[in-house]
């Protein structure tokens, strides 16, 4: 399978402390250094496609290449204008299509994502049944860690993880899944709107995310009884159903117990909770992790090759 991260930095995806959040430093390195690494450990994985601002990621790879073995091709791809577009045109550039096999896309600032929950994840997702499946990770793998907003449904409490496997929505299915990741950042008044108005045209769906948002507000001043009410009707199949048609595609939630791929960073807060904890957290998910090897070779199949932009 081939791997697409997303390391751009135009329209929705806003700067972080003035920069690309992808180059943040984490142990000296890039994000993305720490989530390419887990791809470049992930058996599954053939190609490993990244997508963000080609030169300054190229460079940033290479410097890394003094203390991380990356056996796997990579291909560092100009970015586009939004999500989305940065998706579809890794998507289309590896396969020269829009219909080729599905792929895993994952963000990168996910820096204690492990190769074990891609493995993981990509084992579970069935996509002779589903053309979208979705990592999801309940409360309970991560409550080592910092408070974070979840999903609370019927039986259980979730955190999508980042991972995803997809094949290219249609052109209706592409729009409304930018829309949603416009609106993306839930702490934000404006941005629940937008999900509402969104929706609009969606009524089941409306509904379920109105009782998840009323969830979400009554668990977070401790009204877990009053929460329990309006938690009744969101089961994770319905929801599922009302996804799959919404976007026009066979959508399927897939849980993963390791918790890496749920930490990405959103704020400085996270950011600094992140960088203090990081070695202790990496060692708890990571507990047989090796020591990188040091190496000179460039994992670019072709360092001066470039097909059009």
């Amino acid at each position: 399978m081939n791997a697409i991260m997303l390391a751009g930095d135009r329209k929705a995806a806003l700067p972080f402390c003035g920069i690309n959040k992808a180059f943040l430093l984490l142990e000296g390195w890039p994000l993305f250094i720490h989530v390419l690494t887990a791809l470049n450990q992930s058996p599954s994985i053939e190609t490993i496609y990244i997508v963000g601002p080609r030169k300054a990621i190229m460079e940033a790879v290479e410097k890394a290449l003094v203390d991380f073995l990356f056996t796997k091709k990579i291909e560092v791809l100009e970015q586009r204008d939004d999500l989305l577009e940065n998706s579809v045109y890794a998507y289309e550039y590896a396969f020269s299509c829009r219909t080729g096999p599905p792929a895993l896309f994952l963000p990168a600032d996910i820096p204690l994502v492990t190769a074990e929950e891609i493995e993981a994840f990509i084992a579970n997702s069935d996509m002779n049944q589903y053309d979208y499946c979705m990592g999801v990770t309940s409360d309970e793998h991560l409550k080592q860690f910092y408070p974070m907003p979840y999903l609370y449904l019927k039986n259980k409490v979730y955190r999508m993880n980042n991972l995803h496997i997809a094949r290219l929505p249609s052109q209706t299915g592409e729009s409304m899944l930018q829309t949603i990741y416009n609106h993306r950042r839930q702490k934000n008044i404006w941005n629940r709107v937008g999900m509402i108005s969104a929706l609009g045209h969606a009524r089941p769906l409306l509904v379920l995310y109105v009782l998840a948002q009323c969830a979400v507000l009554l668990s977070r001043f401790g009204l877990h009884s009053m929460a329990k009410f309006f938690r009744k009707s969101l089961l994770l199949d319905c929801v599922e159903k009302e996804i799959s048609s919404l976007l026009d595609m066979r959508f399927k939630a897939i849980e993963t117990n390791v918790g890496g791929a749920a930490l990405d960073i959103d704020d400085e807060a996270t950011y600094k909770t992140i960088t203090s904890h990081f070695r202790k957290w990496h060692e708890a998910l990571m507990p047989k992790q090796t020591e990188p090897v040091q190496v000179q070779a460039c994992p670019f199949q072709d360092k001066c090759h470039e097909r059009p932009i």
